[in-house]
């Protein structure tokens, strides 16, 4: 059993469109200076004055700001305001924010009006802005310099837009499948590049101690002191089969396992002297699987002899079931009443608790 990365040719196609929306904006700036301003607006009297801007015939909006320095409804107050230019289109109205600013000669702003939160409707024949500051103050602004200077910033929102997003839609190259698990199984017996010699059944089997040192604690422990194993690079290994053990190497080298149809018991003990968990993890559920009348007795001893808790607590909920009465009436059951009494007892309590099997 080993864990697979998913396959990208088997993943479903998903088309993806992206829309952005937004506010088609427009900023426009204006600096008008008008030098010598209290003989230019004594002689002005109630005309008003005005600049195009943009400076370009070819701009699609154009806009008007208006100076008028003796106001037509009060002449004590000079009026500033702007008005959109369309002659073509005398009904058009575009949303704006602006900032309308009168400075002195010193670039010092002494007076500030506009619209900036959001935006307000301006027609052609309607404007924003209006009386703006007294006239007699205005003066006072200005001296020594007689210098006014009128800021203008617009920003228009003409239209709003909603468009599609172009994204990349050529597909990667699929990834080369993984071939380390092949590359280190080569290694297995390997007695050109092995540094450890396993002496299983009387048979010599080529190991490298990185590997099992990575892998087991146990391998760890031994090779990390100077013990007899690690001076002469060579481990007697006793109590398993060597079929298990090899089972076991080809695990710890390629975190595969394929014969657990036919040696989950003999590897999981295995698995558990050398201190390999996931091993043992997998063949613990391979077990289970196949729990049966028959064979829970043995499957009770070999949790019991492991002090595996998680395999014993589910065996005692399978036994104290509805399959109890088939159970104690197994070959296996009564040799587990010889020889661990206590495990009798103990699935009698489970038994009189009514665990029930899950």
């Amino acid at each position: 059993m080993s864990a697979l990365c998913p396959n990208r040719s088997n993943q479903e196609t998903v088309q993806r469109d992206h829309y952005v929306t937004t506010i088609k904006g427009q900023k426009y700036e204006l600096t008008w200076s008008i030098n010598r301003f209290s003989a230019w607006s004594a002689r002005a009297e109630s005309r008003h004055f005005f600049v195009k801007f943009p400076n370009s015939p070819a701009a699609n909006i154009r806009w008007i700001l208006v100076f008028n320095p003796k106001s037509r409804t009060d002449e004590r107050y000079c009026a500033v305001f702007l008005r959109l230019f369309s002659p073509e289109d005398l009904q058009r109205t575009v949303p704006i924010t602006y900032d309308i600013a009168l400075l002195d000669y010193k670039s010092n702003v002494f007076y500030r009006t506009g619209k900036t939160a959001s935006p307000i409707p301006v027609t052609v024949r309607g404007g924003a802005g209006g009386n703006a500051i007294k006239r007699e103050t205005l003066l006072e602004k200005l001296s020594p310099g007689d210098k006014l200077v009128i800021k203008c910033t617009i920003e228009a929102h003409p239209e709003i837009v909603t468009s599609a997003v172009k994204e990349f839609k050529m597909s990667l190259p699929e990834a080369l499948p993984s071939s380390f698990s092949k590359d280190l199984e080569l290694l297995i017996g390997d007695g050109k590049f092995g540094d450890l010699t396993m002496m299983v059944d009387g048979e010599a089997v080529q190991a490298h101690k990185c590997i099992l040192t990575a892998r087991s604690p146990v391998f760890a422990a031994m090779f990390e002191h100077a013990m007899q194993e690690s001076v002469e690079n060579c481990v007697v290994i006793e109590d398993v089969e060597l079929t298990v053990f090899k089972a076991l190497l080809r695990y710890i080298y390629t975190d595969k396992v394929t014969c657990l149809d036919t040696m989950a018991q003999e590897l999981y003990a295995a698995a558990d002297k050398y201190g390999i968990s996931t091993l043992k993890s997998l063949c613990r559920n391979s077990i289970l699987e196949k729990l049966c009348p028959e064979n829970a007795a043995d499957t009770l001893k070999l949790a019991d002899l492991h002090s595996d808790l998680e395999m014993k607590r589910y065996t005692l909920a399978f036994v104290s079931g509805s399959v109890a009465i088939k159970v104690t009436k197994t070959a296996g059951w009564q040799d587990m009443a010889k020889t661990h009494p206590h495990l009798v007892g103990e699935a009698f309590e489970a038994l009189a608790a009514r665990i029930p099997f899950r």
